[in-house]
């Protein structure tokens, strides 16, 4: 019988070990399954793209994102800047091109699988969700 008892307590002693693993990685992010290229599929802020754009965003291994804007086919503007995950906080730093001056901006990843993207923003009192897909 106390065999059997210390039995129990070694597998939930490593039961409890793992449950404590698990939290430690939860909120950690493969940073290699974000390079590449990503096209926004929807968001739900309150500053919504034209119905013909696209917006793709390319992350680079070397920590460089670049964003690209087009209509109907017609690229209109690029962004370049770098980026950064800590965790599962996702900072960019570009360029305004209004002013010239650097804009972070950090946003929580909530998924990331090598087909999918979804991250969360606090704005204001409501959380925006924007998704994206991988692009070919």
């Amino acid at each position: 019988m106390r065999l059997f008892t210390a039995a129990v307590l070694l597998l939930a002693l490593a039961f409890n070990a793992r449950a404590e693993d698990d939290k430690k990685d939860k909120g950690k992010i493969d940073r290699s399954k974000l390079v590449g290229t990503w096209k926004l599929t929807r968001t739900d802020s309150e500053k919504q793209p034209p119905k013909d754009a696209t917006i793709k965003i390319e992350f680079t291994k070397d920590g460089k994102v670049n964003v690209a804007y087009s209509i109907k086919d017609k690229e209109l503007g690029k962004l370049s800047g770098t980026y950064k995950v800590e965790g599962d906080k996702l900072t960019t730093t570009m360029k305004d091109p209004q002013d010239d001056k650097d804009k972070k901006d950090t946003v929580t990843i909530k998924e990331l699988t090598d087909k999918k993207f979804v991250t969360t923003e606090m704005k204001g009192d409501k959380i925006e969700t924007t998704e994206f897909e991988k692009s070919k």
